[in-house]
């Protein structure tokens, strides 16, 4: 990303009413292919950046609706509560560790985010995508990828 830790970026549902801000820098960005994203997304998958959940002042609480779709330690993700499609997600890790996952097409300045580097869940794709990308199959597979991507992230910081 080419902004600084004080810049801010400028983000909003698809139907602008859940807005917000992220300042700081992303830790890693990604697609998932997972059904709960495709079916969330209406997309044949997600395209998905981290950031630390400090760095983004939420949208109006009246203007998102939170749930799990999994067991915890689950990302609990939002949606707005006009067009119905995803706000930003946030997984709690630790007392203080909290990461934000927010849908690359809600953050108005994409061409400051980094490039993808993986696509997860892999084995659930509608069709194949032939980008050079790694593609990363099953549900633990995927899971171990993410937390690589993510702690890779933490740690070039």
């Amino acid at each position: 990303m080419s902004g600084t830790a004080s810049s801010a970026l400028k983000c909003a549902c698809p139907c602008n009413t859940a807005k917000f801000t992220i300042t700081g820098k992303p830790i890693a960005r990604f697609y998932c292919h997972c059904q709960i994203c495709q079916s969330l997304y209406r997309r044949p998958f997600a395209d998905v950046t981290v950031w630390w959940n400090r760095h983004v002042v939420p949208p109006a609480e009246s203007t998102v609706a939170f749930k799990r779709y999994r067991a915890p330690p689950a990302l609990r993700r939002g949606t707005c509560r006009s067009c119905g499609l995803p706000v930003l997600g946030t997984l709690w890790l630790a007392p203080f560790v909290e990461l934000a996952f927010v849908p690359a097409r809600n953050i108005k300045a994409r061409d400051t985010l980094p490039a993808a580097s993986v696509h997860v869940f892999y084995h659930r794709r509608v069709k194949d995508i032939d980008d050079g990308l790694p593609k990363v199959s099953g549900y633990w597979p995927s899971e171990l990828a993410v937390t690589r991507l993510v702690m890779g992230g933490l740690v070039r910081r």
